[in-house]
């Protein structure tokens, strides 16, 4: 059912007419005007505590305006708001935000405020991202994702509410980057929020779902970021996150990251380095299982081609690189062959693949990846030979390893710039249902 009239209603009836909110900002204004002449406790990236107070006055400026789910029909039926139906709203919101002076404005344009001097980082210190609605879980869910500005960007945060019975939108889960010691925040811009809800009816109660966040650290001058992939089963109270872990994304190409999630698993694809500085990037696929009690175990895929397979099963841990292997392999071998795990954040693994992917002639199925490790550069090691076994589309198991070249694995075959890909190309915003 299409409510855009309706929305228009509650838009004035809520003070959401155009200025109608300039009054209710007057708080917010202040703070940030203080921000804009301090300077953050963290010097890098020109932020602390001072903004935990924006982020909560701001998601509580955006929560008054949020419009309950309309009466049902007389016929029972219920009336579900729509992407379509929070546009106006989120219109309204930003053109009250940049009418106040809490936005950049638009770069380019006369009035924008967030002009940076040519020989300094971009510092958004002080101003507001615009802020983002949208509709997740077959409409039960709404997210809202704001931002405050910090050196080389904006610092999102996720909030996901229910709607229940009573029509009103209840905060379900809040995602903040709040620790503001120089090692341990992470700002963070997000590419894709994802929520796994049960399947029952938008009028019974639901238990509390899975929600998972995808994004990366914003920054300046380089290519290379954090990835952060976060997954929560939302309670009452701030949950501790099921899955919470930092990669190094490479932001250089067409696709970057994209996530899916289900009430059973949790795929993650993002283009990251390799050990080999010759091929620079690769794909890196992040596959768990969420089992009962919410166990996580990687599951297949873990890579996309042979190559990939054999960097994984060496940067993995020996724990969980053994699971990797066929069960009639001889684990005991493959354990002196794998590297021993890194003593400290400077203990670094470099290889060289050299173009040695061969296929076996007895067996297709076969594939030989032949590796020169460099731990932390200092002197290579001899080859290393892998025979991996792989079934399409992108399953892999190591058959066993060596210092020898295996007999009948030298077939070349012309493999694709791009084997493949779990995911279309897409923006920044990726789609969450």
């Amino acid at each position: 059912m299409r409510l855009l009239p309706l929305i228009a209603i509650l838009l004035c009836s809520l003070g959401a007419a155009p200025g109608g909110n300039d009054a209710d900002l007057s708080s917010l204004s202040h703070q940030l005007a203080q921000l804009r002449a301090t300077q953050g406790s963290n010097a890098e990236r020109d932020a602390g505590p001072e903004l935990i107070p924006v982020k909560r006055a701001l998601r509580s400026w955006v929560e008054r305006q949020l419009p309950s789910r309309p009466p049902d029909s007389e016929d029972g039926s219920g009336n579900m708001l729509t992407e379509d139906d929070l546009a106006p709203l989120a219109a309204q919101m930003n053109a009250s935000l940049d009418t106040a002076g809490l936005t950049c404005g638009r770069e380019g344009m006369p009035g924008y405020r967030c002009n940076t001097p040519a020989d300094a980082s971009a510092d958004f210190r002080g101003y507001l991202e615009h802020v983002t609605l949208g509709l997740l879980g077959g409409d039960r869910y709404l997210l809202l994702i704001t931002g405050v500005g910090v050196s080389c960007g904006f610092d999102e945060s996720a909030y996901v509410f229910e709607q229940r019975p009573d029509h009103a939108w209840h905060l379900l889960l809040s995602s903040e980057r709040n620790d503001y010691a120089r090692d341990h925040y992470k700002p963070e811009h997000l590419i894709a929020v994802n929520v796994a809800p049960s399947d029952v009816s938008w009028n019974e109660a639901a238990p509390p779902p899975l929600i998972a966040t995808l994004g990366y650290s914003p920054w300046c001058s380089s290519n290379w970021h954090s990835l952060y992939a976060r997954l929560w089963r939302a309670s009452a109270t701030t949950p501790t996150p099921i899955l919470d872990r930092e990669d190094e994304l490479f932001m250089g190409g067409d696709f970057v990251a994209a996530a899916r999630l289900t009430a059973g698993d949790l795929l993650v694809q993002y283009r990251g380095g390799s050990i080999d500085g010759g091929v620079l990037t690769r794909s890196h696929v992040l596959h768990y299982r969420i089992a009962a009690g919410d166990k996580l175990a990687r599951i297949a895929p873990v890579a996309l081609d042979p190559q990939a397979f054999v960097e994984e099963w060496l940067t993995s841990d020996w724990s969980q690189a053994r699971r990797w292997n066929e069960r009639r392999s001889d684990d005991a071998m493959l354990a002196r062959l794998h590297p021993p795990a890194p003593r400290s954040a400077e203990d670094i693994l470099f290889g060289d693949f050299d173009d040695s992917l061969r296929r076996c002639r007895a067996d297709p199925s076969l594939w030989q990846v032949a590796v020169t490790l460099d731990p932390n550069g200092t002197a290579p090691h001899p080859p290393r030979y892998f025979m991996v076994r792989w079934m399409p589309p992108y399953r892999f198991t190591l058959v066993k390893a060596g210092y020898r070249a295996f007999a009948g694995c030298d077939e070349q075959v012309a493999a694709p710039d791009d084997v493949g890909t779990l995911f279309p190309l897409q923006g920044w915003r990726a789609d969450a249902s």
